[in-house]
């Protein structure tokens, strides 16, 4: 130890220059407001000034210690002595750290004094001191001197050597560059490893850490020989990054290597047959990595998609074909809307990128649908709608929207024919416009459009309301809307053709596979008798069969249909929630059956591409249980099968990536 301090004090001694010098600078806060500097700035002044003069300190102590002293001798004669190379190693680096800290204390010291803790609204019991040794602070500030001295020892030792090990080291610099945003860049977007400063800390202390290492065998291997030094230096430097950085990539993996067993869902969609399910949420292992699959729930396959990096509005659910042949994922590519479209008919399905030509990157306010036989797919957003064609991206027809619309839903209602259903918007305000009125545009593949306008019984509650405000049928022919009131109208002119219902609230509808309109609504006139009422309506809206249903309050969902006549509906507390599920013939007014504790689990993703999503009927139908399952049940068979959760079935994975 004495020799230690003995080799260190002296290492200070040849340096005692930048003890005065820097306790001359720590006065430039005091001078400075006599030249017309605003005082106020000061304490910022002298705090820059300590910290650069620090920077500067531990550059010129790192660039020298070592890699000075093997290029003049110096280090040669001191391994001549009776030291071994754990006291030089140390004595360098105690005299480094020490002079860097006095340096850019000695240069505090005065406008410290001149301007006290207290005087600039600090904390820490009004003390400068208990500021500095602040526990995360501190250790901060000292990985900091140990990462900008190393890094100048490390740069002073690859330059003084001038060995070909050079050329490598930048070599494995851009591959660490390239391996950290691969692999540690997502763990800390996804708050894997926590994105709290802890977490920051933890990345600095590692480099600092493989830095020290890198300089102990510099020492102790590499001795006097410069390029030996470097070499050594360079072998123990990175092998410390590399061990931490395939650590970061295995744990990366792990994490990714999640299946639908792992996930709890919060948003799925099914095709019209209820065979393929496209599914996102959580897994315990992978903090806020939004996982999504695209399932197989008969043949058990299933393939992960990545997230789309580039998404700035809602989660757009995938839409399918009609014949349940083709799928279509909206997405961005940074620059326009793209969209991944996949072949079903494929094992496992196979995955085409398409970049919409000349679109907008999609947002909140954007509408997607696919064409029954998946040749086209229409978006439609608050300046304009486009059809596209598929698989080429290109566009074959565009009609623009004038400002203060935004779509609420979309279906292509013929061959090469789409419509969109717009709502008052104030995109720039971001809020609604209290207009009760409504637009309807029509856009077909040879360039033809129209577009009309009409009058609603009220505005629509925006902005969350707008998504679900609009029902259109399969056809696109009738809708229902949600404006003061449940109203039938036509799907075209918007002409009323009844009321199905006084309220909005609390109310939800479905259009039957025959055309027939089913209708429920929550009752909380009574609280000591919830429940809703489930109304059924011809084609043109007139009342056939009323029925009351026992259900728990406030919220009522209906839909979908698993057999002809014969209608889902559940009780909507909370997704967090599994309620009892009433499987109901709306002809006969009767309950046939009770899913106890099953929620359906169709039609949860949020945003417009929702409500693009074909009305149909499929005997299997998937749900939710208060386990976070997802169950298929087909009703045809009495079959249950989890799909996704503890205890599902592994199943055979692929990955496609964006």
């Amino acid at each position: 130890m004495k020799k230690l301090l003995a080799v260190a004090a002296r290492e200070m001694r040849e340096r005692w220059i930048l003890f005065p010098a820097s306790f001359a600078l720590g006065f430039n806060p005091l001078v400075l407001p006599a030249f017309g500097v605003d005082r106020r700035t000061m304490p910022e002044v002298g705090l820059a000034t300590s910290v650069l003069l620090g920077a500067g300190a531990a550059v010129v102590m790192g660039s020298t210690m070592l890699a000075r002293d093997v290029s003049n001798g110096r280090l040669g004669s001191l391994f001549s002595r009776p030291l071994s190379w754990r006291p030089i190693w140390g004595r360098k680096w105690l005299a480094a750290l020490v002079l860097v800290v006095r340096s850019g204390l000695l240069a505090a010291i005065p406008w410290m004094t001149a301007y006290p803790l207290a005087s600039i609204g600090g904390h820490h019991g009004d003390s400068w001191i208990r500021a500095m040794l602040d526990g995360l602070g501190a250790l901060r500030l000292l990985i900091a001197i140990v990462l900008v001295v190393g890094l100048a020892n490390f740069n002073a030792t690859a330059f003084r050597s001038r060995s070909p090990w050079a050329t490598l080291d930048l070599v494995l610099l851009l591959a660490a560059l390239w391996a950290t945003r691969r692999y540690v860049a997502p763990l800390w977007l996804f708050g894997i490893l926590g994105k709290g400063d802890w977490a920051v800390t933890l990345g600095l202390l590692l480099a600092a850490l493989a830095l020290l290492v890198g300089s102990v065998t510099q020492v102790a291997f590499g001795r006097t020989d410069p390029r030996r030094a470097h070499r050594a230096m360079s072998l123990a430097f990175w092998a410390v990054v590399g061990a931490t950085l395939a650590t970061f990539a295995g744990y990366w993996h792990w994490v990714r290597s999640a299946g639908p067993a792992d996930l709890k869902v919060n948003t799925l969609v099914s095709d019209p047959a209820g065979r393929f399910i496209h599914v996102e949420g959580w897994a315990s292992r992978g903090g806020s990595y939004p996982y999504g699959f695209l399932i197989d729930t008969v043949g058990g396959r299933w393939v992960a998609l990545e997230p789309d990096w580039e998404r700035e509005g809602p989660a757009q659910g995938m839409l399918f074909s009609a014949d349940g042949r083709f799928a279509v994922l909206p997405g961005s590519d940074g620059r326009g809307a793209r969209v991944v479209l996949f072949d079903l008919t494929a094992s496992p399905p196979r995955a085409t990128r398409v970049s919409l030509e000349s679109s907008p990157p999609p947002g909140w306010t954007t509408s997607f649908a696919l064409s029954p036989s998946a040749d086209t797919v229409l978006m439609a957003h608050e300046s304009g709608a486009s059809i596209f064609a598929l698989p080429s991206g290109r566009r074959v027809a565009t009609t623009t929207i004038e400002p203060g619309w935004r779509p609420a839903a979309t279906r292509f209602v013929g061959p090469g024919a789409a419509r969109a259903w717009l709502v008052p918007w104030n995109a720039s305000a971001g809020t609604s416009v209290p207009r009760a009125e409504m637009q309807v545009v029509d856009l077909a593949a040879d360039g033809r459009s129209a577009t009309s306008v009409f009058p609603t019984a009220s505005a629509f509650d925006l902005p969350f309301r707008s998504w679900g405000a609009v029902l259109p049928d399969a056809e696109g022919q009738r809708m229902v809307t949600f404006d003061g009131g449940t109203h039938l109208r036509d799907g075209s002119t918007g002409a009323l053709l009844a009321t199905l219902a006084d309220s909005a609230e609390h109310v939800a509808a479905m259009f039957l596979s025959d055309g027939r309109v089913v209708v429920g609504e929550a009752r909380l006139d009574d609280p000591r008798r919830p429940g809703a009422t489930l109304r059924t309506f011809d084609r043109d809206g007139q009342s056939l069969v009323d029925m009351p249903l026992d259900l728990a309050p406030p919220g009522v969902r209906v839909g979908p249909e698993v057999a002809p006549g014969r209608v889902l509906v559940s009780s909507f507390r909370s997704l967090l929630l599994a309620d009892e599920t009433l499987v109901v013939d709306v002809a006969a007014g009767r309950v046939v059956e009770r899913l106890s504790g099953l929620r359906p689990a169709t039609g949860l993703f949020v945003g417009p591409a929702a409500s693009a999503a074909r009305p149909g009927l499929a005997s299997a139908q998937f749900f939710q249980d208060a386990a976070g399952h997802v169950v298929r049940v087909d009703f045809a068979s009495n079959a249950r099968t989890v799909v996704t959760g503890p205890g599902a079935p592994r199943g055979e994975g692929v990955r496609i990536g964006w």
